[in-house]
């Protein structure tokens, strides 16, 4: 397993940073209206379109809760620790809008539920 580029503590304070707060609710609440136009037939879509109905308006302590598997994803490691700081608000100022929309796509199937084997194989939409 390679090391992380930013200790422990410096993720969490990354996650606890406030002006990151609602850039996560406005990317969940975007991604929320990209699953309700998603075919039916989508892969694990019962439990994706479930997802979006419930955070489609998401409230503080949603958008908090996510947010610290949002920081700990591969992209967003790799944005703030090449920000050069450990001061959350510069490392959240590091993250594109673009990454965290990308963050909360990948992230949106083991949320709602989805299994891999939903994600890949269309028989399984409705598990």
């Amino acid at each position: 397993m390679p090391a992380i580029p930013l200790s422990l503590s410096t993720l969490c304070a990354l996650a606890c940073e406030t002006s990151l707060l609602p850039r996560v609710r406005m990317a969940i609440a975007m991604v929320a209206q990209e699953v309700f136009a998603e075919p039916k037939d989508t892969p694990g879509y019962p439990l994706r379109w479930n997802l979006a109905k419930t955070v489609l308006s998401p409230t503080e302590d949603q958008a908090a809760s996510m947010m610290v598997g949002l920081v700990v994803s591969p992209a967003l490691i790799a944005a703030a620790a090449a920000a050069g700081t450990e001061d959350p608000a510069a490392m959240a100022a590091a993250i594109t809008d673009e990454q965290l929309l990308a963050a909360v796509r990948v992230g949106w199937n083991p949320v709602a539920g989805v299994s891999t084997a939903a994600a890949t194989d269309p028989t399984q939409a409705t598990t």
